[in-house]
């Protein structure tokens, strides 16, 4: 039989699976409170020390709002998209996510947030967005185009686009990887000879996606989204990174790409 590596568990962590499994099965609720710090280490048969480092890690997820010795006891907070910044930076930093899954995820989020924004816009939104595009067209004519500063006025124009899709999800979503999204699109313009046309297509396209944004054009919203990420990389990809980003990012084919 194949036996898997056995994973040394610290006390504190089982006292975090098991609250979070509580939350999970609506055992417990935003509002309800956890016994007190004495209750809970009798409760648990742990150390004072344990139950700290526990309640210390839930109220760093977000999931609980703790005080070392307060006898109410921690409360449940109710649910924040910004809860799952933590475990996605940590996916991509330290778990290493591949270049591949990165793309995937941001083919997914930036593709349904240009989708929503066309519904859901303001004008403040669209004012942030074309804000980002002439930044981008500015950068493009700058007679030295660095790399790091392409990738923050990119992640600029992208940010703004989930701000005006109104879901809290898809923007916390991709703050949470925004870094390593960034550094992906700094090192394919630092391969590239001629950066200046490469920032010039890359703000043409931001320019037509706002547009189709402010039109109300979803459909299209959606599609220039995919497309224009995948266009950006795809002479830098293997086969294989090809075959799993392309039928993701809309009707390639039709638009040449």
């Amino acid at each position: 039989m194949d036996f898997t590596p056995v994973r040394r568990v610290n006390a504190y962590e089982q006292i975090v699976e098991q609250i979070e499994q509580g939350v999970a099965t609506g055992e417990l609720r935003a509002g309800d409170r956890l016994p007190g710090e004495r209750r809970l280490m009798e409760t648990f048969s742990v150390s004072r020390a344990t139950v700290r480092e526990a309640m210390r890690v839930l109220h760093a997820t977000g999931l609980v709002d703790s005080r070392p010795g307060d006898p109410r006891g921690p409360v449940v907070l109710p649910f924040s998209p910004e809860v799952l910044e933590g475990p996605l930076l940590r996916m991509t930093r330290q778990e290493g996510a591949s270049r591949a899954e990165l793309l995937q995820f941001r083919l997914v989020v930036d593709g349904q947030a240009a989708l929503l924004a066309a519904i859901h816009h303001r004008e403040a939104d669209l004012d942030q967005i074309d804000a980002a595009v002439r930044g981008l067209a500015e950068l493009a004519d700058a007679e030295e185009i660095d790399p790091a500063e392409f990738g923050t006025r990119l992640q600029g124009f992208h940010e703004a686009i989930r701000r005006a899709s109104g879901n809290r999800l898809l923007e916390a979503c991709g703050s949470a990887v925004g870094g390593a999204l960034t550094e992906l699109a700094q090192r394919r313009l630092e391969t590239e000879v001629n950066r200046g046309l490469r920032v010039h297509r890359s703000a043409d396209d931001a320019a037509a996606l706002a547009e189709r944004i402010r039109t109300g054009d979803t459909a299209g919203a959606q599609l220039a989204a995919t497309s224009n990420i995948y266009r950006y990389y795809r002479d830098i990809l293997t086969d294989d990174e090809r075959a799993a980003l392309e039928p993701m990012s809309g009707a390639v084919s039709d638009l040449g790409l």
